[in-house]
């Protein structure tokens, strides 16, 4: 226990994004379940799923178009958990004609195909656009224009419109998880939160989508600024971080500090960090390692298919001398410059190529962006130091002095029985929130079995990541639903379990 408590001593409101309708109307309770119907509204994901997300969107609404990637990384986060209910709230009622293709289409079993291309065009479409659209996606259009022309879908978009006032919708985008509201554009934090609770409720209580809002309130009954909000990350909070994809580790596995970042290729304030990390590693050795683990921002057009070539690298072994090619050659992303990076890191560039035409780690870099921002992180870099975040780029002056303190509390806590290998697993132990990229990335003391969701993401993760084997030893353990979900992941990256 005194080991504990030295570990422990080493460490010491979002705005809304919508689109009102109506101003000064009552909002909703966070905490609350609402009794929300699903209409005759399109659905996509199983209909037994134990979450059900009811959205009043519109394709105008440029904060339903911006929340879009999120609910992907969700649903990412969560596979076979979510059905998606989407129903229509449209921001011009007189021209409707986006919503009618997306039910249109749905129709013909295409609705998120249309759905993600209307978004793209921000809802900017007439007759002819939805046209070429649905021509695009193999519509029968001889049935898809008739719908349009005999309006067979006005009376749906009607009634959901009706809901939503009933119900006391005043904006979109508007969320419901379960019969529990978010209110417009929040971060996957949020939107993580209200599902693992909601996760929780469904499990206990035994019932399906209908009898957990049965009881919900009919309306809207909160102050009118009343909304969902975020968790910024505590400094003075431990945190449960994994140590990310295999082959990103700088240092060794039994160092008594760990320090995992969160970073990005393009990011200018990464760039600057790389440096004093390398200093910080030289300086303390083998006490310290350094873990990278991607966090792609969506904004910057080349990060993405540079953090896929880092994974790509990592691969083969050689992800430092990659990355130090990249922070040294700052700025420049093109597909030639990454091909240099892989020539002069001493990389089989073939193989390289091969692994960023396949698009072969791109679902596992997006999931470790996922797993970050659903913690909490919102930026980059981000820094866990034996589980204390650090936001921000830090000097190495100041980044010294933090890590000088970790080490020696760490030291301290050897002395009183704890093995070097011992001291990062038994601080995540201690630690908050969930590692939801890959749990068995986060070492253990001694054997514990994992929970069956547990298991399933770290299944998943290993599919992600191409390693049928491994995935195939994990999966061994799992049963039921889990393991159904799992299947699917690995299905979708050509591997299978069953």
């Amino acid at each position: 226990m005194k080991a504990l408590l030295l570990l422990l001593a080493a460490s010491t409101a979002y705005a809304d994004g919508v689109t009102e309708l109506r101003s000064g109307q009552p909002s909703f309770d966070p905490q609350s379940i609402y009794k929300v119907p699903r209409g005759g509204s399109p659905f996509t994901g199983p209909a037994d799923a134990p979450i059900t997300i009811v959205t009043w969107s519109d394709y105008a609404c440029g904060y339903c178009a911006r929340v879009q990637d999120t609910l992907d990384r969700l649903d990412r986060l969560y596979p076979g958990q979510i059905r998606w209910v989407d129903r229509e709230l449209p921001l011009d009622p007189d021209h409707p004609v986006a919503a009618e293709a997306a039910l249109a289409a749905a129709a013909q079993g295409k609705f998120r195909a249309m759905h993600q291309r209307l978004y793209v065009l921000r809802g900017r479409v007439d007759r002819a656009d939805v046209e070429l659209l649905a021509r695009e996606l193999g519509l029968d259009m001889i049935r898809f224009r008739a719908d349009l022309d005999g309006g067979v879908y006005r009376k749906q978009i009607d009634q959901d419109v009706a809901d939503a006032m009933k119900l006391g919708v005043t904006a979109t985008p508007t969320f419901f998880i379960n019969g529990r509201p978010i209110h417009g554009s929040q971060t996957l934090q949020v939107f993580a939160q209200v599902v693992d609770e909601e996760l929780a409720r469904a499990k206990q209580a035994h019932t399906d989508y209908e009898g957990l809002v049965a009881t919900g309130k009919l309306a809207a009954d909160a102050a009118p600024e009343t909304s969902n909000e975020g968790i910024k990350l505590d400094p003075k909070q431990l945190y449960r971080v994994g140590l990310g994809l295999p082959g990103h580790q700088n240092g060794p596995d039994d160092a008594i500090v760990t320090i995992v970042e969160f970073s990005d290729f393009e990011c200018p304030y990464c760039a600057r960090e790389a440096p004093v990390l390398a200093q910080i590693r030289k300086k303390y050795g083998d006490d310290v390692r350094v873990i990278y683990r991607h966090y792609p921002v969506l904004f910057h057009a080349d990060s993405v298919i540079a953090a896929e070539a880092g994974a790509a690298a990592a691969d083969q072994g050689k992800f430092w001398q990659f990355h130090d090619q990249v922070f040294g050659h700052f700025g420049k992303l093109s597909r030639t410059d990454l091909d240099g990076y892989a020539k002069a890191a001493g990389l089989d560039v073939a193989r390289f190529d091969a692994a960023l035409d396949d698009r072969r780690f791109h679902d596992a870099v997006i999931e470790e962006g996922a797993s970050a921002e659903a913690l909490g992180v919102d930026g980059t870099p981000t820094m866990f130091i034996n589980g204390q975040p650090i936001v921000g780029a830090v000097d190495e002056a100041t980044l010294d002095r933090i890590i000088k303190l970790h080490v020696d509390h760490a030291k301290d806590a050897l002395g009183h029985g704890l093995k070097r290998a011992e001291i990062y697993p038994t601080v995540m132990s201690m630690a908050t929130g969930d590692e939801r990229a890959d749990p068995a990335s986060i070492p253990q003391v001694m054997h514990i079995e994992p929970r069956q969701d547990e298991r399933a993401r770290s299944v998943a993760a290993a599919c992600r990541r191409h390693d049928g084997k491994g995935a195939a030893q994990l999966a061994g353990a799992l049963a039921g639903d889990p393991k159904h979900r799992a299947a699917e992941v690995c299905a979708g990256e050509g591997i299978d379990l069953r």
